[in-house]
């Protein structure tokens, strides 16, 4: 019911309470004014069967007053009430439509974060095992036809061979550390990240500098581990693309946020990445990391500059204080 018709009926219902004041006082005055000859002035007690009836009328007519108030009360407070729970339940409704489009967001991004790894892991797979296991072949196919006709230069495709399946496998180690699950849950991030750090510094005997301030301190899981994947992925870019000796992670706790660099040294790239697909799909699997959580990934490069990623990750509500 609209406001202003509820305030039209009460206003209508305390005018019928009023007329029936009105009425009981009337009757009053008609049995004491209008009949003098039962009045106290006779010298005698006004017990006439009129008086009687006087009385009665008046009695009848106030009690019937009080039980209308009482009802137009509790009829007023019942349809407030009403209202009340109607309100409530309007905003529940509401609230429950805004988790099912919240829920259906998520979905929908959650399954575009995943093609978006398949895609990954598919351009991996063909711009770096699949090349590299291919030229193998093709110097182990020159080595197999020059073996006897040119020994010297059979050996030199061998050892060229030999070079490229030792590339593949330390890209099959890659891409099995990128897959397998990630360290985070069981021994947090910082360590997760250093064990990471030292793996790949290992492989491509970089000099490497770790910093951060988190210590023991553990953050949402989710954070933790789109942080980790971050910071995997561009250590895996710095691998495959950079050419780099160097390279330092940091990362910080900031407030109610994480932050993420991650510098190398290397050759860097010119203009929008994407150009080279399994390097732009790197960096646009990082950004769309940090964009789920509602935060941003920055990737910042030149020629001969080498590379920094920056990320920033929201920590939720209360994080400031730690999480």
């Amino acid at each position: 019911m609209e406001p202003n018709a509820r305030g039209f009926r009460r206003y209508r219902e305390l005018v019928l309470v009023i007329v029936f004041l009105v009425i009981a006082s009337q009757e009053l005055l008609e049995m004491w004014l209008l009949e003098p000859r039962h009045g106290l002035g006779t010298g005698r007690w006004p017990f006439s069967v009129d008086v009687l009836v006087h009385v009665a009328q008046v009695v009848a007519v106030l009690a019937a007053t009080y039980i209308f108030i009482r009802a137009w009360q509790q009829r007023t407070a019942l349809m407030d009430r009403e209202v009340a729970r109607a309100r409530q339940l309007a905003d529940l409704v509401g609230a429950l439509k805004e988790k099912e489009d919240a829920l259906a967001r998520t979905v929908e991004k959650l399954v575009f974060a995943q093609e978006q790894e398949r895609r990954v892991v598919a351009y991996d797979v063909h711009d770096g095992l699949a090349q590299l296991v291919v030229s193998a072949k093709q110097h182990l196919d020159t080595c197999g036809d020059l073996w006897k006709s040119n020994p010297a230069r059979a050996e030199r495709e061998l050892d060229l061979a030999l070079d490229r399946m030792g590339r593949a496998i330390v890209e099959v180690r890659r891409l099995l550390t990128a897959l397998r699950p990630s360290l985070v849950d069981p021994i947090g991030l910082v360590p997760a990240v250093r064990a990471s750090l030292d793996e790949v510094a290992r492989e491509a005997g970089w000099a490497v500098t770790f910093t951060e301030n988190l210590e023991d301190t553990r953050l949402p899981a989710a954070v933790e581990t789109s942080a980790f994947r971050i910071v995997q992925e561009a250590l895996a870019n710095a691998l495959k693309h950079a050419r780099t000796t160097r390279v330092d992670v940091d990362v910080r706790k900031d407030g109610a946020a994480l932050l993420l660099t991650i510098t190398d040294w290397g050759v860097g790239f010119q203009g929008t990445p994407g150009e080279t697909p399994g390097r732009g799909l790197g960096l646009l699997s990082m950004r769309e990391r940090a964009r789920l959580l509602g935060g941003e990934c920055v990737i910042e490069s030149g020629p001969e500059h080498g590379t920094r990623v920056r990320a920033r990750l929201p920590l939720g509500p209360g994080a400031a204080n730690g999480a």
